[in-house]
């Protein structure tokens, strides 16, 4: 099968998807657009130097976000459902072909669709800029655009790796969700613990809150933190797709061999987000109606064990027993 014909096959079969997203990008940026010509006084911030720091970004972000989410998770899971992972197996081609040209698409379409927002967005609102006499910073404009494309990117990325690696949807999404939500927690309880084994203090670990994303050195430093963890993403779901079995297409895992690696790593993930996070001490500070600014020794070791206890069990019933939510809780072994 030619390049050609596999591009053609896989954009009949994704072209509503992806044509869904770029319409959706779209009225994201004429909806905001047109914010900025009806109210300029309300929406463009006092000192904004470029279109992405007034303050109509909420629904361009959004959208762009969400967008990038759903369309990496849908890209692979639904192949699941509709028997079509089965079709494309067949073809006389490799799995590391079709999997690079469904990467293609996806990347493809957020880019292509992010510059049509922003456009759409740049010329509907610049006689509303124009009139409020807003200096455009142009290096700025881009540094921010170059940004967001890369968080963006790398967003789907991680979506998508969900949608390949899990098989069920509930467990997809809602595993996908609460990784994606909880990455600002886990950051702040790795500096809090790199922190705290270094004597140093927070500000002096937290390497990415010094970055000027407004200077060339910040985006930089960015760009290659984005495409170092798209590049690690891509490799390994590259591995994942051409290793992919059909007889475990619908389980909550697709990949019985890595079932205790997993396991293992969401435990520890989620005892470092939550237990040595600000998330950790706001829940503390309801529970005891105690905030403080650091979490106490004792409380974050009893939370800790709380959250690998409760990250253990569900993490029994969605990777090894779906079936054995009762014996999950307990220490037995599972049959």
């Amino acid at each position: 099968m030619t390049k050609r014909k596999l591009w053609q096959l896989l954009w009949r079969h994704y072209r509503t998807l992806l044509l869904t997203a770029g319409v959706i990008l779209l009225l994201a940026g004429i909806k905001e657009g047109y914010s900025v010509t009806h109210n300029p006084s309300l929406y463009i911030a006092a000192h904004a130097t470029n279109f992405t720091l007034t303050s109509v970004t909420g629904v361009r972000t959004i959208a762009s976000l969400g967008v990038s989410f759903v369309l990496g998770i849908l890209l692979f899971l639904t192949d699941n459902f509709t028997n079509f992972d089965q079709y494309l197996f067949s073809l006389p081609v490799t799995r590391r072909r079709i999997y690079r040209r469904k990467i293609g698409l996806l990347i493809g379409t957020l880019i292509s669709g992010y510059v049509v927002m922003e456009v759409s967005f740049g010329l509907i609102a610049w006689r509303a800029i124009v009139n409020r006499h807003v200096q455009i910073n142009w290096n700025a404009t881009l540094y921010e655009d170059l940004e967001t494309l890369a968080a963006i990117l790398t967003l789907s990325l991680l979506a998508a790796t969900f949608g390949l690696w899990v098989g069920h949807v509930f467990a997809s999404v809602l595993a996908a969700f609460v990784f994606t939500c909880s990455l600002v927690f886990a950051y702040d309880g790795l500096i809090n613990v790199v922190a705290g084994l270094t004597g140093l203090k927070y500000r002096q670990v937290d390497v990415l809150g010094r970055l000027q994303g407004h200077q060339l050195s910040g985006v930089l430093t960015i760009l290659a933190l984005c495409l170092v963890i798209s590049g690690c993403l891509y490799w390994l779901d590259q591995w994942a797709f051409e290793h992919l079995s059909l007889e475990s297409s619908q389980d909550f895992f697709r990949f019985p061999q890595w079932r205790g690696t997993v396991l293992g790593f969401s435990i520890g993930y989620l005892i470092v987000a939550i237990s040595c996070s600000q998330f950790g001490t706001g829940i503390l500070g309801m529970v005891t109606d105690n905030y403080r600014a650091q979490m106490p020794l004792l409380a974050g070791i009893i939370m800790a064990l709380v959250v690998a206890y409760l990250t253990w069990s569900l993490g029994r019933w969605f990777l090894y027993r779906p079936d054995k939510f009762r014996d999950v809780w307990t220490f037995k072994k599972l049959a």
